[in-house]
């Protein structure tokens, strides 16, 4: 069975959307202001191009996010794997949402990426519990209260926390997160 490769033109017309989507969101802080039209222009493609990789707007912002997902999860697995009590895999994860700031904020607007984003969190937690072999015990907190606490601090940090930086941020979450 041979494995079909993908075109590298294909591949670099879906990264040259990608792009446009983020520069335009960094641009204008605004969701709505994404049209296929501005995309397009932005990648300096055309929309039949647009339309022979995605089905529309939505189709695209999905795989946006997934790549940020597919990134969150390649930064964190050190993290998960680490040892009780570090902060350094935990400063990377954080300077991920700093250095993505501009584009992030505005997709923390949206309740779907808030909710994927809250579940994410809630795997992480779990599995470097699993990994610590911490058993969930009454004095533990759940893995969805921990996940809506780290997420409300992103999404604070985020807005109107900036002035803090990655490490102090770090230092304080790694008081209630990586010592339970």
């Amino acid at each position: 069975m041979s494995s079909k490769k993908e075109d590298p033109r294909a591949i670099r017309s879906k990264r040259l959307l990608k792009e446009a989507v983020i520069s335009i969101l960094i641009e204008t802080q605004s969701l709505q202001e994404l049209t296929v039209q501005k995309v397009t222009a932005k990648a300096e493609l055309n929309r039949a191009t647009f339309y022979l990789h995605f089905l529309d707007m939505r189709d695209l912002m999905r795989n946006v996010v997934y790549d940020i997902y597919d990134d969150l999860s390649m930064k964190l697995l050190p993290l998960i794997e680490g040892e009780r009590g570090k902060t350094e895999h935990l400063l990377t994860f954080l300077d991920y949402f700093y250095e993505h700031r501009k584009y992030l904020s505005v997709l923390f607007e949206e309740k779907a990426f808030q909710r994927k984003l809250h579940d994410f969190i809630v795997e992480l937690v779990q599995t470097r519990r699993d990994s610590l072999g911490i058993a969930t015990k009454e004095d533990i907190v759940s893995t969805d209260v921990m996940a809506a606490s780290i997420l409300g601090v992103l999404m604070w940090w985020i807005r109107d926390g900036k002035n803090y930086s990655s490490e102090y941020i770090a230092e304080q979450m790694s008081k209630w997160i990586l010592k339970k």
